[in-house]
């Protein structure tokens, strides 16, 4: 949990949801955050099932976007099927239906455009939203101009991480 950008969050009374791709993942995150909704699937801009890119079954690195894994994964690129499905599908069907989403982290391994895309922002209001852009000249991303024509700015960047305040 020590890479994990939401624990301190939730060891600061915050309670949220969880998705990840790795049933090993969810396993931890259903014993160290058992407040939270913990959800083992992908998220995406459908509800579909997609192929999930990854090198070992016990990884940190896992895409459902292939020219991501190609670039990032270094040997054999395995694949499986797995259902995807968008924030809008998950976030009606739990108790955080008719609430704003005060912190949204994405960290998606190169889909967070399409986590964006599957979500509601009239709805939910996201007043942080955190996504890893991959490129050095943000304000040309695909994610940048997505986030700033939802009436977003960008408030910090780190490295990979930026942090954008609704307006």
């Amino acid at each position: 949990m020590h890479r994990n950008n939401t624990y301190l969050l939730y060891k600061q009374n915050w309670s949220g949801i969880n998705i990840d791709t790795s049933q090993f993942s969810i396993g931890l995150f259903n014993y160290m955050r058992p407040n939270d909704l913990n959800y083992n699937f992908a998220i995406s801009n459908k509800n579909e099932m997609i192929k999930l890119f990854y090198q070992k079954e016990l990884s940190q690195l896992s895409t459902i976007e292939r020219d991501q894994a190609e670039t990032v994964f270094q040997g054999n690129i395995k694949e499986k099927a797995i259902q995807a499905f968008t924030l809008d599908e998950i976030l009606n069907r739990d108790k955080y239906k008719n609430s704003k989403i005060d912190f949204l982290d994405i960290d998606v391994e190169g889909g967070d455009l399409k986590v964006l895309e599957g979500l509601s922002f009239d709805k939910f209001k996201p007043e942080l939203v955190c996504v890893e852009i991959h490129i050095k000249e943000i304000k040309q991303s695909d994610i940048y101009k997505f986030l700033i024509n939802k009436n977003y700015e960008l408030l910090w960047s780190g490295v990979f991480s930026h942090i954008f305040k609704r307006l």
